[in-house]
């Protein structure tokens, strides 16, 4: 089992990104985080092996001490590794970067496979792309999610969640959210 800490957006936010899921599954681009109700969300970390009970008493703790956090998506990337994904890049904000400092330095005791210095801030929104579908994407994402200089496109990040997922299949056993208070 695989373990992730995410943050999660308000259902404002999750709406537009639901929908290029959606659009993506209707067109047969990338159907998975549709088809399995995926919600939208940036990775904070990841661990092949955590506390469950230990994750959920940190998380808790550390969500009544910090707020929910604004966040402007500055672009759309892509990663051409072997799963070829699609995302939503945040503006790295100092805000931001410092949740995910948080998150590392509360579970430092557990052997995360991505370190503040190698994290990529993102929101997928399809992976699987083959080379030919990714236009057709691209012009779905700027359909649904308007970004430009006048009018940019913010979500707001209200909830770290707890998630335990099977990497290979992305089936997600359970799925805890701790809503930021602070």
């Amino acid at each position: 089992m695989t373990y992730a800490i995410v943050l999660s957006f308000d259902d404002d936010s999750s709406f537009p990104i639901k929908q290029v899921f959606k659009k993506f599954c209707e067109e047969k681009i990338s159907s998975i985080l549709y088809e399995i109700n995926m919600k939208p969300h940036i990775t904070l970390s990841i661990y092949e092996s955590i506390d469950a009970q230990t994750a959920k008493d940190r998380l808790f703790l550390f969500c009544i001490e910090n707020k929910p956090l604004k966040i402007q998506i500055s672009s759309i990337g892509y990663f051409p590794s072997e799963e070829s994904v699609l995302f939503l890049n945040p503006k790295a904000t100092n805000e931001l970067l410092n949740i995910q400092q948080k998150i590392f330095s509360l579970f430092k005791d557990f052997e995360a496979e991505i370190s503040p210095i190698t994290w990529v801030p993102h929101c997928t929104l399809g992976i699987n792309l083959q080379k030919e579908a990714i236009a057709k994407a691209i012009d779905i994402i700027k359909e649904d999610i308007l970004m430009t200089k006048e009018k940019p496109f913010y979500i707001q990040a209200t909830t770290i969640s707890l998630v335990k997922f099977e990497r290979e299949t992305l089936k997600i056993d359970y799925w805890i959210d701790y809503p930021l208070k602070g």
